[in-house]
């Protein structure tokens, strides 16, 4: 079996508050490849974002990985040197942000930001770097390269700085991309734009792709694998096809329910009840019992690990019995 280009195993993200210590990220592991299209989904403060700001070392000061390996190509970056592990990373992986004009240098023309990467760290010249921008401003479906070379991130549309800023994350040549969240500020044509965007880069080039997000419909449109993700761990892991269509994990089928349906003339929109837990508090038991319509009292004093059950993995003593409670809609506590 070949090595994946990124493993991650066990990792453990702790981050400083005024609480104290919250446990951000609890034991996620995954393995991402070339031509993997990976999404990861879950509620605002579930771990997402830290979870890939975690992998490329992009963890604000406060924050810290206080267990686990990260392995980028085989290799171990926490034994790197700084500049080799920049270099790997660069090489192996881009990213883009979720706000693009956040993202972007708004004193610096958007060519010479695209261009920065090629010039200072694949050491190709100003022309070379410039050709270079070009191609990829083109590459992203912008037209009229040249005359936009020159252009400033407030002089384009959102949909344009958002190209942009995919541009800028494919510019090392990176072999797999990790979008946090790249269309939500983006209305529903340009998100469409975006997201053709990426499964063309996916399908001519072979592009592995990490997608975290809220919207269920994009990872449909996108993902060939998903991971739901609950206060700091995965909580089921499956096909896109195979966990849409029969959740094992009683938070991904709440998920699921509070999506409306574009198809129903009327629709009665779902919310999951409760909130989710601190994690600046020890985790006791499962951390969505509280929240949950199948557990028991067993779930309140015990976390289950992530197993494999039937097509999928999921973290949940009820898993099983998958099919007895999805079935019984009247019961399920959506509300």
């Amino acid at each position: 079996m070949s090595t994946p280009l990124i493993s991650v195993e066990n990792l453990c993200v702790e981050i400083k508050t005024n609480r104290g210590l919250l446990q951000a990220i609890r034991g996620v592991s995954f393995d991402i490849d070339s031509g993997d299209s990976i999404g990861i989904v879950g509620e605002s403060g579930s771990g997402k974002s830290i979870t890939l700001k975690a992998v490329l070392g992009l963890l604000p000061n406060n924050a810290h990985v206080s267990s686990g390996k990260i392995y980028f190509a085989g290799q171990d970056i926490a034994k790197l040197e700084k500049k080799a592990r920049r270099a790997l990373l660069s090489e192996t992986a881009g990213m883009i942000f979720q706000d693009a004009i956040a993202a972007l240098n708004p004193v610096i023309t958007i060519g010479n930001q695209i261009a920065e990467v090629p010039r200072y760290r694949l050491g190709q010249s100003a022309s070379q770097s410039r050709q270079t921008a070009l191609k990829l401003i083109e590459q992203v479906g912008i037209s009229d390269a040249e005359s936009r070379f020159d252009l400033y991130p407030h002089q384009l549309s959102g949909g344009l700085r958002q190209r942009v800023a995919i541009a800028i994350a494919l510019s090392a040549s990176p072999k797999i991309l990790f979008c946090d969240e790249p269309t939500t500020a983006l209305d529903v044509t340009i998100q469409a734009q975006v997201l053709r965007l990426l499964l063309e880069l996916r399908r001519n080039s072979g592009l592995g792709i990490v997608f975290v997000t809220h919207d269920l419909a994009v990872v449909n449109e996108i993902c060939d694998e998903i991971k739901v993700m609950y206060a700091g761990r995965f909580v089921e892991s499956g096909t896109v096809d195979s966990t849409f269509n029969n959740p094992t994990h009683p938070y991904t089928y709440s998920l699921l329910k509070a999506a409306p349906d574009p198809d129903a003339s009327v629709h009665r929109l779902f919310s999951i009840s409760g909130e989710a837990p601190n994690l600046s508090e020890p985790v006791v038991g499962c951390p969505f019992a509280p929240r949950c319509f199948a557990g028991d009292t067993h779930c309140l004093t015990s976390e289950p690990e992530l197993l494999k059950i039937a097509h999928s993995e999921s973290a949940c003593f009820k898993s099983k019995d998958h099919d007895k409670w999805a079935a019984s809609d009247s019961k399920s506590g959506v509300k």
